[in-house]
């Protein structure tokens, strides 16, 4: 080295930050703005995927398609619509006390934009915790959406909020029928139940798509000639719902019947090209539905930076 020359000391490099941009977004329906809100993800064992093939031809499915053949992690987006005069959850997350990935769902509803007072009606698509244990706060037990109206399909209202899903459920899922009939008794007195069919507001209809659960249902929204399915768990996953539909879920309770109700569902999004968002499929879950062959192929949708 030159006489008189010093090294210089490196420069601090900056740190690692170990998160994410707050997980919302947002896109329109005719008129209606819907932002996905993500709860986060949970972290399942890849057996929940089907339970009528055999573990070979799974594991080699999603190897195929380059995914984990042990683990899948599926991920939880909650949808609010803003029709311009009310706005409509669409279930509420997993709250804190299923797991520690989940729970999510309040700190980006306030990063939307959006206050829990700010909400007029939710919509449960079914009973099972990551749809609905986020309705109650876990210090106090009070309501997270405090000034909202309450909708649920009356089958499912009957199956959790008794002791029927108790006396069905196996010795695993005893768990998730205890947490129901707490979190949906803490909303009773300000929930409607109501029939497959019924509109809760003009352009958000309730659609019975039972086979997950016995009164599981989708909410259709509509607005000028645009239509979205928000499908709840009547679809599930990215590759092996759409190229796989007759496979069953674990976490059907009828899964011949699930398999039904998602066949015509794909057949529907298909033909129609309505927009479908997936609570369980990779966020933000948006975008459309193709045929290939006798199966399907989900396509999702850009990013928008502009809506």
């Amino acid at each position: 080295m030159a006489e008189g020359l010093t090294t210089a000391p490196a420069l601090a490099r900056a740190a690692l930050k170990g998160t994410q941009a707050p997980g919302y977004f947002r896109f329109k329906v005719g008129r209606f703005e819907v932002s996905v809100l993500s709860d986060g993800n949970l972290i399942l064992p890849t057996s929940m995927l089907a339970t009528n093939v055999t573990e070979v031809e799974l594991k080699a499915m999603l190897k195929a398609s380059l995914l984990d053949p042990d683990r899948v992690m599926s991920h939880l987006n909650a949808a609010i619509i803003n029709t311009g005069d009310a706005l409509i959850l669409v279930d509420v997350g997993a709250g804190l006390n299923f797991q520690a990935t989940a729970g999510k769902l309040s700190d980006n509803l306030v990063a939307a934009g959006y206050k829990p007072d700010d909400v007029d009606h939710v919509i449960l698509t079914h009973g099972h915790p990551d749809h609905i244990w986020g309705l109650t706060d876990e210090l106090d037990g009070s309501l997270r959406f405090p000034k909202a109206t309450f909708h649920i399909a009356e089958a499912e209202w009957e199956f959790w909020a008794t002791d029927a899903a108790g006396k069905r459920l196996p010795a695993e899922f005893q768990g998730f029928a205890l947490g129901a009939r707490r979190q949906l008794g803490a909303i009773a007195a300000r929930t409607k139940r109501l029939k497959p069919g019924v509109e809760i507001v003009p352009g958000v209809t309730l659609l019975g798509t039972h086979g997950h659960t016995p009164g599981h249902c989708s909410v259709v929204v509509s607005n000028g000639r645009e239509k979205l399915l928000i499908a709840g768990d009547a679809i599930t996953h990215a590759q092996v719902s759409f190229e796989r539909p007759e496979w069953q879920p674990r976490a059907d309770m009828d899964g011949a019947a699930g398999a039904a109700t998602r066949k015509k569902l794909l057949d529907m999004l298909a033909t129609d090209r309505m927009g479908l968002l997936g609570f369980h499929l990779p966020f933000p879950g948006v975008g459309r539905v193709t045929r290939v062959g006798n199966a399907y192929r989900w396509l999702p949708d850009l990013w928008r930076w502009q809506l």
